[in-house]
């Protein structure tokens, strides 16, 4: 199927239908109609919205067929000031800790304007998805007293994971290596033992297998 701005042609013609046909109905519930309809978030179905609206822009034979001959609007996004967001954040746990919803505080808020509404509620999730995530970063440990945040023991974790790899490596070659030097005395003994006895071997003299399966000759004491 044929895809416009990102989105099936199907989709913002059916979101185009319920625009037309909105019987008084702001956005906000129209977003939710086409969501509970297409089983798709509410966040997507605003942004097919955008998409319809720039459709409708700039093709006047879809306008035309599905909205009448009426392109449709949407202010200019203007990006949040810092004063801006906490001045949103702090109203809206104020009046969440008063027991009042999210939603009729924003409401509230944007003076029936949708598209702020859409704007402050979407800002606000978003700051509290940005503080979820801080707040597990900074949960961290106490360690001997001392709090270090989840970020820093995550880190010193992935430090001492590194020493103790790099401590096992050299242990692994100091063991190869001492294998190595053990296999070769014992084969230069048993060679010192063929040349000084031949093939007269003294009682004193005891054989044995190496790990090897080499044999080996130790003389006791």
């Amino acid at each position: 199927m044929e895809k416009v701005y990102g989105y099936k042609e199907r989709d913002l013609i059916d979101l185009a239908k319920l625009v037309k046909n909105r019987n008084g109905k702001n956005l906000t519930q129209i977003f939710k109609d086409y969501a509970i309809k297409s089983g798709k978030a509410t966040g997507t179905v605003r942004n097919i919205y955008y998409a319809l609206v720039k459709l409708s822009e700039r093709d006047e034979q879809f306008t035309k067929e599905h909205l009448d001959g009426k392109p449709l609007t949407a202010g200019k996004i203007r990006p949040f000031e810092k004063e801006q967001e906490a001045w949103l954040i702090q109203t809206v746990d104020k009046a969440r800790a008063q027991g009042r919803s999210v939603r009729s505080v924003i409401n509230e808020m944007s003076n029936g304007d949708v598209k702020l509404a859409l704007r402050y509620q979407n800002k606000y999730r978003s700051a509290l998805t940005k503080q979820r995530e801080n707040d597990k970063l900074n949960s961290g440990a106490i360690i001997d007293g001392v709090k270090f945040s989840k970020a820093t023991v995550i880190k010193l974790k992935k430090e001492i994971n590194g020493l103790i790899e790099k401590i096992a490596l050299s242990l692994r070659k100091e063991n190869s290596h001492l294998k190595s030097r053990i296999d070769f005395l014992e084969k230069e003994n048993l060679r010192l033992n063929n040349i000084i006895y031949g093939n007269a071997v003294p009682s004193n003299v005891k054989y044995f297998s190496t790990p090897q399966g080499d044999v080996g000759a130790q003389i006791k004491a």
